[in-house]
């Protein structure tokens, strides 16, 4: 255009897709169900109605009134705030949309905060934020219902509103009546947690009468979550473990309980778990699935009621069944884990707690003077640091500082997503020439898209078997398949990372460069 000076010593910066950072990786809804905007729509050579007849539903063809939203919103927060009216309450009357759907990404509520709160004269300068989001202070139980409605489930997973394990909205925790007799809890296999233990407990200690001001939170807690075991309660109570075994006895007597796992069950599992058998050499069993669903069953790991055993696998930390459990992974007996590691061969990271002997057990770690397991570092997200920047084909990774063979450099993360997603978005990778995706194992039945969300991984190049200095683990960490990315040689600061992407990511590809253009 005139007018306008182009400086020919200043280039155009590589093309890239826009990539907000995350360091886990994320299970989305189900792509194909509504596409949010048109990709690449002003674009006449894009083939729009071809890739439109991948989904469902459009987004933009729902009947949705933001106005008429943010009243529903407001009528709420009067009724709440004005009228007292709790929001479970409001919710039962259905006069208004659900304020809470089936997972925490849907609902009413949910909407509220995708989005700044509109104001308009007459409005009230408070809203609903505190309602939904902070029980009052000095009301445990409403306290505890809201953590445990949006914590995850998953024993390994510390995080609320999880993104990345599949579970029910409000949890495994609680919720419901109590299940487990007081019986069946003191036949139950375990051991004692001290001298003051209820499994140690008699019948004589059971007509104490426990002082009731001093044990309301414990109250509180045994009608969200009745089943839990008194040694768990009695830290969240600072109360001795048989006090608080009485006073659940008390709250539910054996009589007034229906025990679908009795005592004999509960036996015979002790028994079973007591019993020496001949040790198995762990070994990787391919799962359908990036994260492995913890079973969660009552008695032993069997055929009928067990989601593990089905699968041909192991349990796992994260599942119900205990660390005692027949089919549990046994971890390594190594001091140093290197190559001749049984977690190694077997494409496992050392677990904490369950391999004793290395610097991956927390006990070993707080006397260790050495570096720790040299097998968690991806668990522990000791990578190498990398520098993206121009590459011979786009953007690229290269080294900060000198890397030896073996080196970690990152877990490449994304979103979920099943065949069927990825199907669905094939246009816009090979419109685009920069395809993301990672399939993570042998069964193929999901993979990775970095290509929304990421981190550095995703800019890993290209190269030929021979060139690559760097090569794609599936590993097992902590009941989940991840793909950690290592140096396979060594390689100088200020070199670029390469990866080979393999035969198959080839496969119809009839113009390599550009697929290496993605950076």
């Amino acid at each position: 255009m005139e007018g306008i000076f182009v400086d020919p010593t200043f280039e155009a910066h590589p093309p890239y897709e826009s990539c907000p950072p995350i360091n886990q990786s994320i299970r989305p809804s189900r792509v194909r169900d509504t596409i949010g905007f048109i990709p690449y729509g002003d674009e006449e050579e894009f083939p729009v109605m071809a890739h439109l007849d991948n989904f469902e539903s459009f987004a933009w063809e729902e009947d949705f009134d933001p106005d008429s939203e943010m009243i529903q919103i407001e009528t709420v927060r009067r009724l709440h705030n004005t009228w007292d009216i709790s929001i479970k309450n409001i919710d039962r009357m259905r006069i208004l949309p659900q304020l809470f759907g089936e997972s925490h990404k849907a609902g009413l509520i949910w909407q509220r905060f995708q989005r700044d709160f509109l104001r308009w004269p007459g409005g009230t300068d408070d809203d609903m934020e505190g309602a939904c989001s902070k029980p009052a202070t000095d009301n445990l139980r409403e306290r505890l219902s809201s953590v445990l409605a949006t914590f995850c489930p998953n024993l390994n997973c510390l995080r609320t509103l999880c993104t990345t394990h599949v579970h029910p909205q409000f949890g495994l925790f609680g919720g419901g009546r109590p299940k487990v007799t007081n019986q069946s809890m003191r036949l139950s296999e375990g051991e004692s947690c001290g001298e003051e233990c209820f499994r140690l407990t008699d019948e004589s200690y059971m007509v104490v009468i426990v002082n009731e001001s001093d044990l309301e939170t414990l109250k509180t807690i045994l009608s969200i979550s009745p089943d839990l075991f008194p040694c768990q309660l009695a830290d969240l109570c600072f109360k001795p473990c048989r006090e608080v075994f009485v006073q659940r006895s008390h709250m539910f007597p054996d009589h007034m309980l229906y025990d679908d796992d009795p005592a004999g069950d509960m036996e015979s599992h002790a028994k079973n778990n007591k019993t020496k058998k001949k040790a198995r050499k762990p070994r990787l069993i391919f799962g359908t699935s990036i994260t492995l669903e913890p079973c969660q069953h009552k008695g032993p790991c069997e055929k009928e009621r067990c989601e593990c055993y089905r699968q041909r696998r192991h349990c796992q930390l994260a599942c119900r069944c205990g660390i005692n459990c027949d089919r549990q992974y046994r971890g390594c007996e190594c001091k140093r884990c290197v190559s001749n590691c049984p977690c190694y061969r077997n494409f496992r990271e050392c677990l904490p707690g369950i391999c004793h002997k290395c610097d991956a057990s927390l006990e070993v770690r707080l006397r260790a003077t050495d570096i720790p397991c040299i097998n968690t570092r991806l668990q522990r997200n000791d990578a190498e640091p990398v520098e993206i920047k121009r590459a011979k084909y786009g953007l690229g990774a290269f080294a900060v500082q000198d890397m030896k063979s073996g080196d970690y450099i990152g877990d490449y993360v994304g979103n979920i997503l099943t065949n069927e997603d990825v199907d669905s978005l094939h246009h816009v990778a090979e419109y685009s020439g920069r395809n993301y995706f990672f399939e993570f194992s042998q069964v193929n039945t999901e993979m990775i898209d970095a290509a929304p969300v990421g981190n550095a991984t995703r800019f890993l190049n290209h190269a030929t078997a021979e060139l690559a200095n760097c090569e794609a683990r599936v590993l097992l960490v902590n009941g989940e398949h991840h793909i950690g990315f290592y140096t396979s040689k060594a390689v100088a600061s200020g070199k670029e990372l390469l990866l080979w992407y393999g035969d198959k990511y080839w496969k119809n590809k009839g113009n390599h460069q550009a697929i290496d253009d993605a950076g």
